[in-house]
């Protein structure tokens, strides 16, 4: 996740024995984990491991965490100088809130939740936290959360403000899928959080300069424009045909914002709006405008605008204007080569817009909270400069979005319509529908059903009963096309719901998306969806299984979210189909998640696959249902794995195995296989070669040929490439045609672990043609590869 590791995560994530909750970074220190299990503990140990952020240049930190079979855990620190963290245990899941404690000081008192300790190297706003204490008060209603604070706490070094992405399942712009919401405490809508800094950075009028960006003619409004853009943009660019890698038209080096040279037509997400003065001017480029709108390319990255809708624009390659990051500023000439950029380009790299402009959410609630020192309350102006802030942003963001979208602010209670934001019904069907509050009415809640198309029939009034919390309905499906549905509340202190639905004629424009599939002892879950991924509820969908399994139901009716979920049984390894019914070529396969299982002999040297290991070769497991998640325990420690497929995995033996057997297992999702004993050698030499020729993995030296691609003259330093050599190995002896050769180097190759290289020279008076390589280390010989001589 994106945001920092605060106390809101510690106690909302997974649950936690946080020795030192940060963000740490073990790739980078030389021995970063120790790991002892016994019996009577198990422990540990972080080596010298720096901070993620500081990396290469901080202190680094020693720490380690015992755990013991009667269940009390201890902490030790030996050298730690991390400026943030969070230390304690936590059952998680946002059970219940933290009790915050001293862990120098000590206590007496037993605590049923999380218990933690806060370290910080200065103040900070935990945004994780913060929502978890809005949302004690408030329904799960908003979109959006933005926070300012009266405390002069920076969002962040260097920063003004910034967002972070809470929900994603949409497609198309640059960014990833992410659901991190019940972390935040919502369950159901919540999109992203809005960290705006003190109130005191802002000036009180909402169209006012902000100094520290006043180059670029920021305000408050459009600083909160561009953080609440940051939702989908600016992540999308076209590829550069000299470094496929690159993405041109974004600045660097984070990649989420435009680029300065980049003609983004003002938009609030940086870049500018620049003026080609035409070939013969010199300098050629004017920026004469700056963070002023969502431009047509964001409504189209953003679902507002369809691609047609959307003028070409233009990038300045090579460009005299400096680094791309630079802050827009209107006034700017510079120099350099046009490209011409149109939206297919972009959408050509990003892919399509999911869900496109048809029926993307065009309607966005948003809750402005102020944080206060504790014990405190909000004096009357900062209320009122918030509060300005907050009026002036609706018609600032209709303005902004080309009246294509809109931002209501109002605090309300939430209706949850299960349409929302859109929906999917087939012509002449109907759909489940329902309306659910947070809370039982306390009177008979009436709602009011609009539809502005004619496209959809859905009943004119409902009503909550008092007491209740839900009410169901049906939508039907009138005539292909997209409605604008709203549901209205006559209680004005309940939001209102503005759904798109799609009406498609046939289900030929269905398929089936896979939720969940395959796993043991859990059902298989898919969706009804079409094109736009909108849910299609009430349509029927068929399963069978091959084989000796077994399926229950035949047959299913997707519910209001498009869910069809079906008990599968496989008794083997067959797959489960399901199929629409009655559309052709709608039909996905599921396999099933069986316990992996390894084959007789089918622990092998991966080069020569003679049954068996050696210490640190290169080694291979044969069977099957292998592929998902696999680890690999040889008397019970974890080897590493180097491929995995479902029929084969290869992995690194241990360097302390001992002659004699050991016992393999694989764990993977599935569940974990029989153990397989095998016996053990010191030494276990294999030469790699392609099983269909015969020929071995041997290259004349200097030339990164194999003997199958040239063959070798007599005198040629050949290559050889084989694992199972012992961890100490003696010198390898290698005999081609029944001749010794001369060995060169006998030893490890670079860059991959168990891996051995030996650079011996092809003998002289052998003739052309396939000739017989072994080699043999300290009496025990190899395979037998060919190679080609001429």
């Amino acid at each position: 996740s994106s945001d920092d590791r605060t106390l809101g995560r510690f106690t909302s994530g997974a649950p936690r024995i946080a020795p030192l909750y940060t963000d740490l970074n073990p790739a980078v220190a030389p021995q970063p984990l120790h790991v002892v299990s016994e019996a009577g503990r198990f422990v540990v140990t972080w080596l010298g491991v720096p901070v993620y952020s500081d990396s290469g240049f901080s202190s680094p930190q020693t720490f380690q965490v015992r755990l013991y079979p009667d269940g009390h855990i201890e902490f030790a620190y030996q050298g730690v100088s991390a400026a943030n963290a969070v230390v304690g245990i936590s059952p998680g899941n946002l059970t219940s809130l933290p009790a915050l404690v001293s862990f120098t000081a000590g206590s007496t008192q037993t605590y049923s939740g999380p218990v933690a300790e806060v370290f910080a190297g200065d103040d900070s706003v935990d945004i994780v936290t913060a929502a978890q204490k809005f949302y004690q008060a408030h329904d799960d209603a908003y979109d959006y959360l933005v926070f300012y604070n009266a405390e002069a706490i920076p969002a962040s070094a260097g920063s003004v403000s910034y967002e972070v992405t809470v929900r994603n399942n949409r497609s198309g712009y640059g960014d990833v899928p992410v659901e991190d919401g019940p972390e935040y405490g919502s369950m159901r809508r919540l999109q992203a959080v809005l960290n705006m800094g003190p109130l005191s950075e802002y000036p009180a009028d909402p169209n006012g300069r902000v100094q520290s960006r006043f180059t670029t003619g920021d305000t408050p409004l459009s600083i909160l424009s561009h953080e609440t853009g940051h939702l989908f943009l600016a992540y999308a660019s076209i590829r550069d045909a000299n470094d496929p890698a690159a993405m041109p038209m974004l600045s660097s080096p984070d990649f989420a914002h435009w680029n300065f040279s980049f003609n983004s037509e003002a938009s609030f997400m940086g870049g500018n709006l620049i003026a080609d003065q035409g070939a013969g001017a010199a300098p050629r480029f004017l920026t004469t405008g700056a963070v002023s709108q969502y431009a047509p390319l964001d409504q189209y990255l953003m679902g507002f605008r369809a691609p047609e809708d959307v003028a070409p624009t233009f990038l300045v390659t090579n460009s005299t204007a400096g680094d791309s990051s630079r802050l827009p500023e209107p006034g700017v000439a510079f120099d350099g080569q046009r490209e011409d950029i149109a939206v297919e380009q972009v959408a050509a790299v990003v892919g399509r817009r999911t869900p496109d402009s048809t029926v993307a959410q065009r309607h966005f609630r948003f809750a402005f909270v102020l944080i206060v020192p504790a014990g405190s309350s909000a004096d009357a102006a900062q209320l009122a400069q918030l509060d300005a802030y907050r009026a002036g942003f609706e018609p600032y963001y209709a303005t902004a979005a080309s009246q294509l979208a809109t931002a209501d602010t109002a605090l309300k209670h939430a209706l949850h319509f299960s349409g929302f934001p859109a929906v999917g019904v087939l012509q002449g069907a109907a759909a489940a529908a329902s309306v659910t509050i947070e809370q039982p009415a306390a009177a008979a809640l009436t709602l009011t059903i609009q539809t502005a198309n004619g496209v959809v029939a859905a009943p004119a009034m409902l009503q909550i009963p008092a007491g209740a919390t839900n009410v169901k309905f049906q939508l039907n499906g009138v005539k292909a096309g997209v409605e604008d549905l709203t549901v209205t509340a006559a209680d004005a202190s309940f939001e209102t719901v503005f759904s798109r639905v799609e009406v498609l004629g046939a289900e030929s424009g269905l398929h089936l998306s896979v939720v969940q599939g395959g796993q043991p002892n859990a059902p298989v879950v898919v969706q009804v969806v079409d094109v736009n991924n909108l849910p299609y509820p009430n349509v029927r969908v068929l399963a069978a299984a091959t084989g000796v399994g077994a399926v229950q139901p035949a047959a299913a009716v997707s519910d209001e979210s498009g869910l069809v979920s079906f008990q599968w049984m496989p008794g083997g390894s067959g797959p489960l189909r399901l199929s629409l019914d009655g559309v052709a070529n709608s039909a996905i396969t599921v396999m099933a998640i069986s316990a992996p299982v390894i084959n007789l002999n089918g622990v092998a040297n991966a080069a020569s696959y003679a049954v068996g290991l050696a210490p640190g070769e290169i080694a291979s497991i044969f069977g099957a249902n292998l592929a998902v998640d696999p680890r690999v325990l040889i008397d019970g420690a974890s080897a590493n794995v180097f491929y995995a497929s479902d029929g084969q995995i290869n992995f690194l033996a241990p360097a302390t195995l001992a002659p004699g057997t050991a016992a393999v297992v694989v764990s993977t999702s599935g569940g974990v296989s029989a153990a397989m004993q095998v016996p053990v050698t010191a030494i276990a030499p294999g030469i790699f070669f392609d099983t269909a020729s015969g020929l071995g993995a041997v290259l004349i030296a200097g030339t990164g040929l194999t003997t199958a691609e040239h063959p070798a003259a007599a005198g040629d330093a050949l290559e050889i490439y084989a694992t199972g050599l012992g961890t100490a190995p003696a010198a390898a002896q290698v005999t081609i045609g029944g001749t010794l050769a001369q060995v060169l180097y006998s030893g490890p190759a670079p860059g991959f672990p168990g891996l051995s290289q030996i650079n011996a020279v092809a003998p002289d008076g052998l003739a052309s043609g396939a000739q017989n390589l072994e080699l043999s280390v300290s009496g025990v010989p190899s395979n037998v590869v060919k190679i080609l001589l001429q």
